[in-house]
């Protein structure tokens, strides 16, 4: 669905609420219309909104967690693969194909992960 028909669609239910609104005001008895049920309404609606803003904050919360999370996984395993690469290295050139099919795997890792040809240089 794009956005415009999204806005339409929101437009419509505000429109029919207001509508229904005006209606049921006709409709009402006098007693539902007093400044006590009023005062009651805005409590309720005040609740509500109180409660929609506290779960939409721990939803946020709760995403930059888990992105925090995986940037701090992948910040890890990212020294790893480096401190395997140099300990490989220091054991001299005949390490040179385990050191080519590390840089390989992350290469093919990398790419998986972005779905881009990413170019992984150990130095």
């Amino acid at each position: 669905m794009n956005d415009i028909a999204i806005r339409l669609i929101v437009l419509a239910c505000v429109f029919g609420a207001a509508l229904l609104g005006i209606f049921l005001r006709a409709v009402l008895p006098e007693q539902h219309l007093s400044a006590d049920s009023k005062d009651t309404v805005r409590l309720g609606m005040g609740m509500v909104a109180t409660m929609a803003a506290l779960v939409l904050g721990l939803l946020v919360a709760s995403a930059k967690n888990f992105y925090d999370t995986q940037n701090s996984d992948l910040t890890q395993l990212s020294a790893n693969v480096i401190l395997l690469d140099r300990v490989l290295a220091h054991y001299g050139p005949e390490t040179k194909e385990a050191r080519d099919l590390l840089r390989g795997a992350v290469t093919r890792s990398l790419d998986l992960i972005w779905h881009q040809k990413i170019v992984l240089r150990i130095i």
